[in-house]
């Protein structure tokens, strides 16, 4: 199986990419080959809705080109950006690490909790949830106060505050499955499940883009089609470069 890892943001990924590999391997089917590609303009990163409908584009414009040869795509933001856009160019699987994230939580628990980024962010996670029908399901929405590209330079504050928050809202709210609302916090995922156990806060803890990647591997393995699809006449249209 071979899959495709989408970039949609212009940040600097070439370091990234072997500790994304290492970190997603023990969750991988032996199998499984994941080979990256990354949108060639837009913005760093995707904190906004001016930028996730821009990324969005490229991720789309992307996806056009490249999917019929992987298996499987998934794209990696918290946002999804582009992601339903490109179910209506391809038969190939498209996912985002999202709605994979939601959709586990409540298989899981009944309250469930949302970790973004900073202040902005809860309105924009509150925004998503009505968009997918999900926000009466989701208890807290709770920021670490960081900004999307200071997430990995800032790790002994990002695990404390983690740890804070998750604490709070399994006590205050009853919550016991969250998500981080970030994929840059992967890398922190291990560490934090660990802090949990020795802490004894029950409370499960979604790292949206490994459970997103299996997600993929899943629905490929099975055999499952993207039905999500529009006339060949749309999909094949030429895509306007502005």
């Amino acid at each position: 199986m071979k899959l495709l890892f989408l970039i949609p943001v212009t940040a600097e990924y070439e370091n990234k990419k072997t500790d994304i590999l290492s970190y997603l391997q023990p969750y991988l089917h032996p199998d499984t080959v994941i080979e990256f590609a990354q949108i060639p303009q837009g913005y760093t990163s995707i904190e906004s809705d001016l930028q996730d409908i821009y990324n969005g584009w490229q991720t789309v414009n992307l996806v056009k080109t490249l999917s019929k040869y992987y298996d499987g795509i998934y794209v990696n933001c918290f946002d999804d950006p582009g992601v339903s856009a490109c179910r209506e160019l391809a038969i190939t699987p498209v996912i985002g690490p999202y709605q994979a994230a939601i959709h586990s939580a409540l298989i899981l628990a009944d309250k469930i909790g949302i970790i973004t980024t900073d202040t902005a962010g809860i309105i924009h996670e509150e925004r998503k949830a009505k968009q997918i029908g999900m926000l009466d399901h989701i208890a807290s929405i709770i920021p670490v106060d960081l900004e999307v590209n200071d997430i990995r330079e800032q790790a002994d504050f990002l695990i404390d505050r983690l740890l804070s928050i998750c604490k709070k809202m399994s006590d205050d709210y009853g919550i016991k499955a969250v998500c981080l609302g970030c994929t840059g916090m992967f890398y922190i995922a291990n560490t934090l499940n660990a802090r949990l156990k020795e802490e004894h806060i029950n409370i499960t803890v979604i790292e949206p883009m490994a459970n997103a990647i299996k997600f993929l591997e899943t629905m490929v393995m099975l055999g499952y089609d993207n039905s999500v699809s529009i006339s060949p006449q749309i999909a094949s249209a030429k895509i306007l470069r502005l």
